[in-house]
């Protein structure tokens, strides 16, 4: 069975253990089982889960085996979750200082809980991404770090969104750089302007439009990692606004210190994706590159994808493959010279590059070609992207040295995903082959 994640329970309570273990399950979620902090912590240790889970009660709240997870350097880079019966301010501090990733409350909907669960796995994948690059890099000659320090942070920068600022400024104002605007359209513009860590979105009465504003955040290729809290009134449904994008809903008026601590776990999980897509270009070195386009090039791509590959065998996990193919470029190359159709070419590999997750390695497999190699990436999600790059592709006019006029490029799009049996060169064949 293919699976997204793997997940570590640890809890006292087996048969609520197993109940979770199931909800997970029917997800593709993968679960394992402990019934003690020592036991979860020798598990942590020895397997290495993309995710924990500590489900806890009483005094027993699993900060503590949480704190042991995150202050251990060999699993600090895995995510923890603590799931409780009761979700107080004191316990979202005390998880916040412990370094822990989120908090949510035991027995709550599917939905939610999923939307909570995604990107805690989105940033095992990248840390996994990140090691995986390190180790073929070194093959190459290229040192790379395999993990990021984010202990000197920036200070968080926070746009809040809404005709009720004040309470969320008040809350946040000591500890972060506040930016106001009471319209989404302003919104909208200054996300396009500056890099933040996290928006809050809070309006006494809620604007039409607020969920679609959450929508095109979460689906604008810059932007889809964008924390955004919701301050939602009666009027809107919490697993709405999950499924449309926020990444985290509180009730208004919140608690100040479960709002706290819920935006700043979400700023340092930004921050320190920041951190990680600055690493992972560590690897992108002379060695590894390819010269003419700056993209990664085939024989580091063939190394990786082959780690890639095992890994996605061994523990049966996604992962997909594009092409992009541009062989209009050609046509360029006649009219207008090589140095025209190298610096179209070039532009093509940025542009697949900056419509990517960072953990996606593009690489020019052969000339006016690049393949794309998407870690833990089920194809159905795979061919969206791909579609959606060759749409922005088809409708942008590129500006070419030296030629006095729009150029225009139209692509040929093939994936594919892992097989039983495949080996690189079983699974780029059958990519390739699929190019329409």
């Amino acid at each position: 069975m293919i699976r997204l994640a793997n997940v570590l329970i640890i809890d006292g309570d087996r048969s609520r253990s197993a109940a979770l273990r199931e909800r997970l399950a029917g997800n593709s979620y993968h679960a394992t089982e402990a019934d003690t902090p020592a036991a979860g912590l020798a598990l942590v240790e020895r397997e290495h889960p993309d995710l924990v889970l500590i489900a806890g009660s009483g005094s027993d709240d699993g900060i503590a085996t949480g704190a042991v997870i995150k202050s251990n350097p060999a699993t600090s880079d895995i995510p923890v979750l603590v799931m409780a019966g009761q979700v107080s301010s004191e316990l979202c501090t005390r998880a916040l200082e412990a370094g822990l990733d989120d908090v949510i409350a035991d027995g709550g909907d599917e939905s939610e809980l999923m939307a909570r669960l995604r990107p805690l796995v989105r940033l095992a994948i990248m840390h996994a991404e990140l090691h995986q690059r390190a180790m073929i890099a070194r093959q190459f000659g290229v040192i790379a770090r395999d993990r990021v320090d984010t202990s000197a942070s920036a200070r968080p920068v926070l746009l809040v969104i809404g005709d009720h600022p004040g309470a969320v400024a008040t809350i946040l104002d000591p500890e972060c750089e506040i930016t106001v605007t009471d319209k989404l359209y302003e919104a909208a513009e200054l996300l396009t302007r500056r890099n933040f860590d996290a928006a809050i979105l809070t309006f006494k009465e809620e604007p039409e439009g607020l969920l679609g504003f959450c929508s095109e955040v979460r689906n604008n290729p810059r932007l889809f990692n964008l924390p955004m809290v919701l301050l939602a009134g009666g009027g809107i449904s919490h697993a709405e606004a999950y499924r449309r994008g926020a990444t985290r809903v509180l009730a208004r008026p919140a608690d100040p210190a479960v709002l706290r601590a819920a935006v700043l776990m979400l700023v340092r999980r930004q921050q320190l994706r920041w951190a990680i897509r600055g690493a992972l270009n560590d690897s992108l070195q002379e060695a590894t590159r390819d010269t003419a386009t700056g993209a990664y090039n085939r024989a580091f791509f063939e190394a990786h994808l082959a780690g890639r590959l095992a890994v996605a065998q061994a523990q049966g996990r996604h992962l997909a493959v594009l092409f992009f193919s541009a062989p209009n470029i050609d046509g360029v190359r006649q009219q207008f010279g090589d140095d025209a159709a190298l610096h179209l070419c070039q532009q093509l590999g940025q542009w697949i590059s900056g419509l990517l997750r960072a953990e996606d390695l593009v690489a020019l497999y052969r000339r006016n070609e690049f393949c794309v190699v998407l870690p833990d990436t089920p194809l159905a999600e795979a061919e969206v992207v791909m579609h959606r790059i060759a749409g922005v592709l088809a409708y942008t006019d590129f500006a070419v040295r030296d030629v006095y006029q729009p150029v225009k490029v139209w692509v040929q799009v093939g994936s594919t995903d892992v097989r039983a049996g495949d080996n690189v060169a079983a699974l780029l064949a059958r990519a390739r082959h699929n190019l329409d």
